[in-house]
């Protein structure tokens, strides 16, 4: 039986990022960043596909792309980074009374911070950090 599509290794999907970033510098959305990367999957196999959320988790985690996030507010509460995935670690600091509070959450994996009002990101932008 024939596949239809077929899924790329992570190591291909991190090149065919880090050669879309250099040829366009930036993209302006999460859709012209995984158009770019099919396109450069497509020259290794025709048949290669990928989700959007699977380019958005690599990027963020490759170490050479700077993502920004446009931010909203959310009734949701955060259980893991909205950008990567991986796990939230509390900022903390004391306040006037001498007592340790959480001021917010930050991402050791992607460096997303987040503040105490729970915001999720609405529209990504992505540059090569290097």
């Amino acid at each position: 039986m024939d596949r239809m599509y077929e899924l790329p290794k992570e190591e291909e999907i991190r090149n065919a990022i880090y050669f879309a970033l250099r040829k366009n510098k930036s993209f302006p959305s999460l859709v012209k960043l995984r158009e770019a990367v099919i396109k450069e999957l497509k020259k290794l196999n025709e048949n290669y596909t990928i989700s959007m959320k699977r380019v958005r988790i690599i990027a963020a985690r490759s170490g050479f792309v700077k993502i920004n996030a446009k931010m909203k507010a959310s009734n949701k509460k955060l259980k893991a980074c909205p950008i990567c995935g991986g796990k939230l670690e509390p900022i903390r600091n004391y306040n006037l009374l001498g007592k340790e509070v959480i001021i917010g959450y930050k991402c050791k994996l992607c460096s997303y911070k987040a503040s105490i009002k729970n915001e999720l990101p609405t529209r990504y932008s992505f540059q090569l950090a290097r």
